[in-house]
């Protein structure tokens, strides 16, 4: 073979090399605005309808939420939102498990609405979270977390660590690093700074798991419930057809779920 295409060849090899890692640099270094998307809110903004909290998360870092009250209430939900939006968003998706008689909150994470400060990883966001649910749980005893799409590692967390009345997961995946693997197959699980493995919470959680998720789901396919359910058998799992992504959060077997965690507790 000529010293001359060796040459060449040994050059293509060098610059895909350096392709792959300037790829795997971006991504690790980037991932906040790919797997992110928050929505800032003006600093008047006032939650309708409920009541404005503030939660400190680190040294002059505070996550801001709101607190919705319900008459004579039983407990409390806690809302934990997906990558896009804000607390008033969120308002308005809470409302097919609004009037079930729980108190529902619903934090913003770092950046997004008006809280403070920004992810960097996720040991952070657990942190930030679990501040959440400590605040709750001075007030209450029965806390039912609800998770949608992103959220749902982080509720996968919550309740593998604390003492949840029931955890109900909306459009969840099996972990993020699964997500990548579908998706970018050939990069390094290492490179994920939020792995959320949902998958190995779910072993450890002994409260009621409920997996709700649409059958036209496009983000993040049916199977990954079907696969949760799978490994964590004791779980419910509600598949439901004619269902979108985002139509999840609206729908009524989140409200049901609240119900029938309230009978058991």
């Amino acid at each position: 073979m000529p010293k001359s295409f060796m040459r060449w060849f040994k050059y293509l090899i060098y610059f895909l090399v350096a392709v792959y890692l300037a790829f795997c640099g971006a991504l690790y270094f980037g991932q906040e605005k790919l797997l992110f998307y928050p929505h800032p809110l003006p600093e008047d903004f006032r939650p309708p309808n409920a009541q404005e909290v503030w939660i400190p998360v680190d040294d002059d870092i505070r996550l801001h939420a709101a607190h919705v009250k319900s008459p004579a209430s039983k407990g409390v939900i806690l809302y934990l939102h997906g990558n896009k939006g804000n607390v008033h968003r969120c308002l308005y998706q809470t409302r097919s498990f609004r009037n079930q008689g729980y108190d529902i909150f619903i934090p913003d994470y770092r950046s997004y609405g008006k809280s403070e400060g920004k992810l960097i990883n996720e040991a952070q966001m657990y942190a930030d979270v679990q501040a959440c649910y400590d605040f709750l749980h001075q007030s209450y005893e029965d806390i039912v977390v609800i998770g949608y799409s992103m959220g749902t590692g982080m509720a996968s967390y919550l309740a593998a660590n604390n003492q949840v009345s029931s955890l109900i997961m909306v459009a969840p995946y099996v972990s993020l690093v699964d997500m990548k693997n579908r998706y970018l197959p050939f990069t390094p699980d290492f490179l994920l700074k939020y792995p959320f493995r949902s998958d190995l919470h779910l072993a450890k959680v002994t409260c009621p798991i409920t997996l709700i998720h649409g059958q036209q789901d496009q983000v993040i396919p049916v199977d990954s419930s079907v696969r949760l359910h799978d490994l964590h058998p004791d779980s419910k799992l509600l598949s439901i057809p004619n269902l979108d992504h985002r139509g999840a959060i609206f729908h009524t077997a989140i409200g049901q779920a609240v119900q029938a965690s309230s009978s058991i507790f």
